[in-house]
């Protein structure tokens, strides 16, 4: 009798397999590959996310970054992504700051309905490695993004999401600690965010964006030391590299739980057939617990080519 029955068995336990291979032809066939440039500039006015104004630095910086990855039409209303991308910043004045990241990732995009004004609902997760120039900013995050988004005319579409990110730091080593306190992960932690965005395409196909996101989270905020006032505050703080003190002073890094108002404008004008170039202009505003507030405000330039 058990003879008589195992072929069946066997076709049971392998059709999840063959279910598999049956699908993996036509996905293969709508598959579309991408990669693009960016090259950027941008100017901060408070890099070091400061409250007094003696630890207020500004500068200016350098990122290059190539994205690439592959495009699967699964379903009409169903897409999938996978992707990639390396990244070098350098700072102009602040070479603490320098670092290269890695990030790998994926998506998957439900439309509810056919044609450009169904309403989506896209699932993003990605992990990304950065390496720093000062060891104790090294860390790796992972990121989960939620959106819904509606195109409600030919001119105007609308985002409304939210993102979950938990940071890992990877050098909490004893020899990078402070001599204030034996608590030095200024990079563990978990935080949550709202976002919203309002997108309006012109005439020219020129595209003006407007954004605004909320983070429940942490700062990590870069000043002389001793500031008993921060020390308070903070959950964790550490010997900070990325900034030079003066002589006989000491630098720290500290990890502030704080609630951020992120405010963006940008332009984008598409030339030629592949490329876009980009301005924008954003404003933060952090506020940690006793009045200890910090502002930033980021003019940025940017260039994108679509290599395929």
């Amino acid at each position: 009798m058990s003879t008589r029955h195992a072929p069946r068995r066997a076709e049971r336990r392998h059709w999840p397999l063959l279910a598999l291979l049956a699908l993996t032809p036509p996905l293969a066939a709508q598959a579309d590959p991408f990669a693009d440039l960016q090259l950027s500039v941008q100017h901060d006015d408070n890099a070091t996310r400061a409250f007094l104004d003696s630890d207020t630095y500004a500068d200016s910086s350098a990122a290059l970054s190539l994205s690439g990855g592959q495009f699967f039409q699964l379903q009409p209303s169903r897409t999938a992504t996978v992707f990639g991308s390396l990244n070098t910043t350098r700072f102009a004045e602040l070479s603490g700051l320098h670092s290269n990241a890695i990030t790998l990732g994926g998506s998957l995009t439900q439309k509810f309905g056919l044609g450009a004004y169904a309403p989506a609902v896209a699932a993003r997760l990605s992990w990304t490695h950065h390496d720093s120039h000062s060891q104790t900013r090294d860390r790796e995050l992972l990121s989960l993004e939620l959106d819904y988004s509606k195109r409600l005319s030919p001119a105007w579409a609308v985002t409304l999401g939210t993102v979950l990110d938990a940071s890992k730091g990877l050098h909490d080593a004893q020899r990078h600690a402070s001599l204030y306190s034996t608590r030095n992960d200024i990079f563990d932690f978990n935080q949550g965010g709202v976002l919203a965005s309002a997108e309006y395409t012109l005439a020219n196909y020129a595209t003006l964006t407007a954004g605004y996101t909320w983070t429940d989270g942490y700062t990590v905020s870069s000043a002389l030391a001793p500031n008993p006032g921060l020390g308070a505050l903070s959950r964790a703080l550490t010997s900070d590299h990325a900034v030079r003190p003066p002589l006989g002073r000491k630098q720290v890094a500290y990890a502030l739980p704080t609630k951020t108002h992120e405010l963006r404008l940008d332009y984008s004008l598409p030339f030629g057939r592949n490329s876009a170039v980009s301005v924008g202009v954003g404003r933060q505003l952090i506020k940690a617990d006793g009045g200890v507030d910090y502002r930033n405000t980021r003019l940025s330039l940017s260039l994108v080519h679509i290599l395929r």
